[in-house]
């Protein structure tokens, strides 16, 4: 009996002496999109090929689910993000999670019925000057501008800080591929398929305009080429106008002796006119390549385009930042046509984008964007908007094959997009969207592949917890 009673003191004694657990806070997101795909090849007369989204490879109508699950536990210098991610294609097969049988998914589409982790953020504040961080939480250098170099949740760690009062600063270390030899012979390669890469970003207020140089240096093993990307944006307010501008160059080369020298640019202006109209216009450029049979690579190609996600000219489920590798040659997120089918022969000369397949070669982008967004509340409570046009030339066309005329070059006038966004939050748990987009071929499509549009719909059922 008194045994007893001093093991219930003593388990007493060591809780209360215990430091406290922190609190574990959840949250997390359910996404219903019922989805229509059409012409993504931009032809009638051909069976459409499968266009490759979040959830996996689709044709026609199907239904995507982005189910997400987090948790969050911090302290006074320390913070625990993790969020778990099921993104399918609604199906039997991924509903019941029998999609693959045994351990190897292969190459099958939609595999994804299981959580997986998809972003973790873990970071510990030393001094305000000197905060550790890691993990695989969405990273970016120009996400707030043009989205042209990078944006993404890739591996990191690396350490951020504020050095003054108004600069902060950021250095990062990406670890994209890491994946050892793909041989047969451990000893001949421990980095065929490496891609590491090193960032360094300040930021700097001055007025009510924030200035950002930013750099980073891509190590590309798996492409085997060597890039050194400089870069600077700027974003402010100044009354009713809100500037955005950014500019990036490439300088690097491959391991064959081939050079590459490109750059990128994107520059906006909204206007803050009224509550339920805010106009904007934006342009931007991506350098195209002109012979892809010399030495001289100059087709941009970034980190990650991450157009899809920037504030001004940014659409989640745009048409444009939708899959048209297989015609345009911009992929997922991506507005730059840096997959561009090429003429048969040509080197692609890949040394970077999403999945490392953004080529050299490709030919390059010109873009000009008007739209505008707003809240009409005033009329319809919690409804908002937002649409916009894109008229897209390519920079150069060189490289591209004219199937309707082979003696002719390709046109540049690629084509008009055309986006309709609206939005109606029931309540703060729950929400409606509605997003329609066409792109009509211009002459550049047309000598190419064809001369109808490209039609998507999305319905978003939206349940936040």
């Amino acid at each position: 009996m008194n045994a007893g009673r001093g093991l219930i003191t003593l388990l007493l004694v060591l809780g209360l002496s215990a430091p406290a657990m922190a609190a574990i806070e959840f949250f997390g997101t359910a996404r219903v999109l019922p989805t229509y795909y059409h012409n993504f090849d931009f032809n009638d007369g051909a069976n459409d090929r499968p266009i490759l989204n979040e959830g996996g490879f689709v044709k026609g109508e199907h239904i995507r689910a982005e189910l997400r699950l987090g948790w969050m536990a911090k302290g006074d210098k320390w913070s625990v993000k993790m969020i778990t991610e099921a993104d399918v294609i609604l199906q039997k097969d991924t509903a019941d999670r029998s999609f693959y049988v045994g351990p190897e998914k292969s190459n099958n589409p939609n595999t994804g019925g299981e959580f997986g982790i998809e972003r973790v953020e873990l970071l510990y504040k030393f001094l305000p000057q000197l905060e550790l961080q890691t993990g695989w939480d969405i990273r970016q250098l120009d996400i707030r501008t043009g989205g042209l170099l990078f944006g993404d949740d890739h591996p990191f760690i690396g350490f951020r800080g504020k050095l003054a009062e108004k600069t902060g600063y950021e250095l990062l270390y990406l670890p994209i591929q890491n994946m050892g030899s793909i041989t047969t012979d451990p000893y001949q390669s421990d980095e065929i398929n490496d891609w590491r890469v090193y960032t360094v970003k300040i930021n700097q207020k001055v007025g009510g305009f924030d200035l950002s140089p930013f750099y980073a240096y891509s190590d590309n093993d798996n492409m085997e080429a060597k890039v050194h990307y400089a870069g600077f944006e700027a974003l402010g307010k100044i009354g009713v106008f809100k500037p955005s501008f950014e500019v990036v160059f490439a300088e690097g080369e491959f391991d064959n002796g081939k050079d590459i020298s490109s750059m990128a640019a994107f520059a906006g202006l909204e206007l803050e006119l009224t509550k339920a109209f805010n106009p904007y216009i934006a342009g931007r450029y991506t350098k195209g390549d002109d012979d892809a049979s010399n030495n001289d690579v100059e087709g941009w190609v970034g980190i990650t385009d991450i157009g899809r996600f920037t504030p001004l000219m940014g659409m989640d489920g745009g048409i444009l930042s939708e899959d048209f590798g297989q015609s345009y040659g911009a992929t997922l997120y991506s507005y730059s046509p840096e997959r561009a089918p090429l003429q048969t022969g040509l080197a692609t000369d890949n040394y970077g984008g999403i999945g490392n397949g953004g080529r050299g070669s490709n030919p390059g982008q010109r873009l000009l964007a008007v739209g505008a967004r707003g809240d009409l509340s005033n009329w319809i409570d919690k409804l908002s908007y937002k649409t916009q046009v894109f008229f897209i030339w390519y920079d150069q066309t060189d490289n591209l094959a004219n199937s309707r005329n082979p003696s002719k070059k390709v046109n540049r006038y690629a084509g008009t997009t055309f986006d309709f966004q609206l939005n109606y939050a029931l309540n703060q748990n729950f929400s409606l969207g509605y997003i329609f987009g066409i792109f009509q071929p211009g002459s550049g499509i047309k000598d190419q592949f064809g001369d109808d549009p490209a039609i998507t719909n999305c319905l978003a059922l939206t349940w936040t917890y």
